[in-house]
């Protein structure tokens, strides 16, 4: 069979043609730094470095939402504080003025200075440095706390000491309350049942503030007494504004004991706010360590060898030279290549 000039020229242009996407494919990718610039090139390694930058970009969205939820927990924590400050402040003036012999002019002095306390505490209830009320539960947008006509503090409109929890409608409204919190995607597997989501799913890190304020009443010495502090601190200023002839020394300790247990209640608030943060530090960790993998993987599946691939793209440079240089002695010369 004859080999003719006209085949021997469609072959050399085609291996020069080859030699010349493979010098611009090694080109790209040493400027790159990537294996592949269209998923048609590598389907398989497309399809898994969507799914790493996916993955990426969910883990990136759960670490903004811990560093939300941190920041909400810091504010918690230091309000819980502030009001544990407030009502250890006033139980020192309280214990001072049971061992002391007062006058009814003395207990009118310490009445006004636990009133001026119980504003204090209900303004740190009420906080809102960052634009959301930290003990509102869902309701951010409007103070949680308020005191009603006869002086009782209200919760999202209730009134704290009339919710019975031994009264079916009321430990239901209790609960309501209790579960009403916000709540953040962590990566916990999120589900969605009924158009409701499952609270085991997301994580709640704000504490409502039916949980900081107890409801109830509690029976001292035969009088019904409510349960959370900023009305316990109102029947105290009550006891002591009584003339001498009805003021009731021992009511007045027995409330002041009801005051010292139910401020452990705080404490145990401070605790819950504390195992949420160090949980989010666990979480954080995780996803730090998971974020790390998974740039690793990504560089494993869309990156290059740098060293090897300058490598490859000089040696198919010097292939593509010695290709050209050849070119001049195996194509057939035409009579342009002797004009001038």
């Amino acid at each position: 069979m004859r080999i003719t000039n006209k085949m021997v020229t469609a072959s050399y242009s085609r291996s020069l043609n080859i030699l010349n996407r493979e010098l611009n494919k090694l080109s790209e990718q040493v400027t790159t730094g990537r294996k592949f610039a269209k998923s048609s090139e590598n389907t398989a390694a497309a399809i898994s470095a969507y799914q790493l930058r996916r993955n990426l970009k969910k883990t990136d969205d759960y670490m903004e939402n811990i560093m939300h939820a941190k920041d909400f927990l810091t504010m918690t924590e230091s309000t819980l504080t502030l009001v544990h400050e407030s009502v250890q402040n006033a139980m020192d003036r309280v214990r001072a003025g049971l061992n002391a012999t007062s006058s009814s002019v003395e207990r009118n002095i310490l009445a006004e200075e636990l009133e001026t306390i119980q504003e204090q505490m209900l303004q740190t209830l009420n906080n809102n440095s960052i634009g959301i009320y930290c003990f509102g539960g869902s309701n951010t947008t409007s103070k949680p706390f308020e005191v009603d006509a006869n002086g009782f503090l209200t919760y999202n409109g209730y009134t704290l000491k009339d919710l019975d929890p031994a009264d079916p409608a009321d430990a239901d409204l209790i609960k309501k309350l209790k579960s009403d919190g916000l709540t953040l995607d962590l990566g916990l597997g999120l589900t969605v049942n009924t158009g409701e989501i499952d609270p085991n799913s997301v994580f709640t890190y704000s504490i409502p503030g039916i949980e900081v304020m107890v409801s109830g009443v509690s029976d001292v010495n035969g009088e019904s007494v409510p349960n959370n502090l900023y009305d316990l601190l109102g029947a105290i200023v009550k006891e002591l504004r009584k003339p001498d002839g009805e003021y009731d020394r021992e009511r007045l300790d027995s409330l002041f004991a009801k005051l010292e247990d139910n401020a452990g209640i705080l404490l145990n608030n401070i605790t819950n706010v504390g195992a949420k943060t160090s949980y989010l530090d666990f979480m954080t960790e995780r996803y730090e360590v998971l974020n790390i993998n998974l740039k690793e993987r990504q560089v494993h599946v869309e990156s290059v060898d740098t060293a090897l691939n300058i490598i490859n793209f000089e040696n198919h440079k010097v292939a593509y030279q010695a290709a050209l240089r050849m070119g001049t002695k195996i194509i057939q010369q035409s009579i342009f290549d002797f004009l001038q």
